[in-house]
């Protein structure tokens, strides 16, 4: 194997684990009238990063799903937005730049550094609470019945970058990326083989896509979601069977569980009709297009305008027939990103020639993503590892109440509560297939 610094081909990998898991590989190479948005130097620099993720995300969601129709999809938007804005940040090459700011919705040049390393500042891997030195009272059973999933709430997402060779890297984009995104950078053995980087830097309790071929870096990332249901939503729900109706026409039984009669965020209108139900760190907006509609129709009009459901919700009164669901889902949205028009950074290595100068660049080869997600009575528990890899050198008011059923493909969007970034999209299209 030729390992000389100006020839070796090397990949590169990115992760991320959330309930999802995605993975970006990389080759190195030679009614309602709403209210106008407020002016750009009035946005913070999060909020246009994450107002951008948004857009993104839905893109993502639709090009992903029209590869897999049928399929139950769930893809977590944020870390590849992170990795990409962090490689955006060591190219010079003016035409891929073009590129990525176009199909990630970046405006804004000077707001996604700083607006990226906000975000992940807030999803920091919180520390280990320290010990009591006294022993704890018992945990009231009243408090306790409303954490049904018997887990302590968590949110986090972290990711690092991967390299083979110490010096490989230009320092200045070490140091750049560093700043900007505060990721860590790790230098390891030219011939180490990749299972074995991979499993010493991989969190071994998030899901992790499968990478092949050989790689010279990888971008790893992880994103973790374990929350309750706030309130009593589905306290003491009883599972039922019920019809629902697939894509195909044909039906399934599947268990449906109901909520509380309560006070929810809902709207209905020609287009689609939408409930949000609140957890302690999230909350998860679904979706039903109408019944003479496709949820293809709902992804569609939902990507070309992301504000067109969730500034109509309104206080009402009203209950939610919900199909528990888990499945995991895993792609590589090469296909997807290039459908997107990013097309420089996976074909020509003068795109990452500033990131590692000594190896002639490089290319990416793919982005790929797992992620398991659960959505039953306890609430939402959701894992994404994400690996981007590559080589280098070229290779209310007073109204009737709703009741809302969800029997037939439907999509859902889970926010953080915080800073409301859009952290996981996604498509049920039949709740009894894991």
């Amino acid at each position: 194997m030729q390992t000389s610094l100006p020839t070796l081909r090397c990949r590169a990998l990115v992760s991320l684990g959330f309930c999802a898991s995605l993975l970006c590989v990389c080759r190195v190479d030679s009614q309602f009238v709403q209210p106008s948005p407020p002016p750009v130097s009035l946005k913070s620099q999060p909020d246009m990063f994450l107002r951008a993720n948004d857009t993104f995300a839905l893109d993502l969601l639709k090009k992903t799903h029209e590869d897999t129709p049928e399929r139950n999809i769930v893809v977590a938007p944020l870390p590849v937005s992170l990795i990409f804005a962090a490689i955006w940040d060591g190219t010079q090459d003016v035409e891929s730049a073009k590129e990525f700011r176009a199909a990630f919705h970046w405006d804004q040049d000077f707001a996604t550094p700083m607006g990226g390393k906000m975000v992940l500042t807030r999803f920091a891997k919180p520390k280990p609470y320290p010990k009591p030195r006294t022993a704890r009272p018992k945990p009231d059973p009243d408090l306790l019945r409303y954490l049904q999933s018997g887990k302590p709430e968590e949110l986090w997402l972290s990711a690092a970058f991967l390299y083979r060779g110490e010096g490989s890297l230009s320092q200045d984009f070490i140091d750049r990326v560093t700043y900007d995104f505060g990721l860590p950078f790790r230098a390891v053995g030219e011939r180490t083989p990749q299972s074995e980087i991979l499993l010493k830097n991989w969190d071994a309790s998030l899901p992790m896509p499968n990478v092949t071929g050989y790689n010279d870096f990888w971008v790893t990332s992880f994103t973790h979601l374990r929350t309750s249901w706030a309130g009593n939503t589905f306290v003491g729900a009883k599972s039922e069977k019920q019809d629902f109706h697939l894509r195909s026409g044909d039906v399934v039984q599947a268990e449906f569980i109901k909520s509380e009669f309560e006070i929810y965020p809902y709207v209905r209108t020609d287009q689609f009709e939408a409930v949000m139900l609140t957890c302690w760190q999230a909350t998860i907006l679904l979706v039903l297009p109408p019944p003479d509609g496709t949820i293809e129709q709902l992804e569609a009009a939902y990507a070309k305008s992301n504000n067109l459901i969730e500034p109509l919700l309104v206080q009402r009164e009203g209950d939610v027939r919900l199909p528990p669901f888990h499945f995991s889902f895993e792609a590589n949205f090469r296909n997807s990103l290039e459908k997107m028009g990013v097309h420089r950074i996976f074909n020509d290595p003068d795109t990452l020639l500033a990131m590692a100068p000594k190896r002639s660049g490089g290319e990416l080869s793919g982005v790929v993503q797992k992620t398991e997600i659960t959505v039953d009575e306890n609430g939402i528990r959701a894992d994404a590892g994400t690996i981007v890899h590559g080589v280098y050198g070229g290779v209310m008011g007073v109204q009737s109440p709703f009741h809302m059923t969800l029997d037939r493909p439907f999509l859902f969007i889970i926010r953080d509560n915080v800073t409301r970034a859009l952290l996981f999209a996604g498509v049920v299209t039949n709740p009894t297939v894991q």
